[in-house]
């Protein structure tokens, strides 16, 4: 009798570790997808930041004197233009190998003095600013 009772202990112990393995395993497994799915957009916003080359040229107080000239070789999609804390939102593509003054953005933007004025750029996800 006291073989058979080690047996069904053992069987009992093997079933409760067997019944536990599934749920660790799918638990495990979702952790796996989410932090793999997290990475690749990781990556994707890095890539898309090491991929953009703009540089902003500041020659004056004015819109149509700052300019933006996208070095590289995609295009540069600006979604946003902040001036003294006003936002402008814009859907201006620049493409590579381009340069382009600030008041073509928008018309909102045209006639704006720069005079001690900070002025941030978001292209690509990035954002660059401009001291006048």
């Amino acid at each position: 009798m006291k073989g058979i009772s080690s047996i069904f202990s053992s069987l009992i112990v093997t079933l409760i570790t067997l019944s536990l393995a599934v749920p660790l395993m799918l638990y495990f497994t979702s952790l796996h997808n989410s932090a793999t799915n997290n990475l690749g957009q990781s990556f994707a916003k890095l890539n898309n930041v090491t991929a953009t080359e703009m540089s902003v040229i500041n020659m004056g107080n004015t819109a149509n004197k700052v300019f933006l000239y996208n070095y590289g070789n995609t295009p540069i999609n600006i979604n946003l233009v902040i001036i003294n804390k006003t936002y402008y939102k814009v859907s201006y593509i620049l493409p590579p190998n381009k340069i382009a003054p600030l008041s073509n953005i928008s018309t909102k933007i045209e006639n704006i003095t720069l005079t001690n004025t900070t002025v941030i750029v978001e292209a690509n996800g990035n954002y660059y600013t401009v001291y006048s």
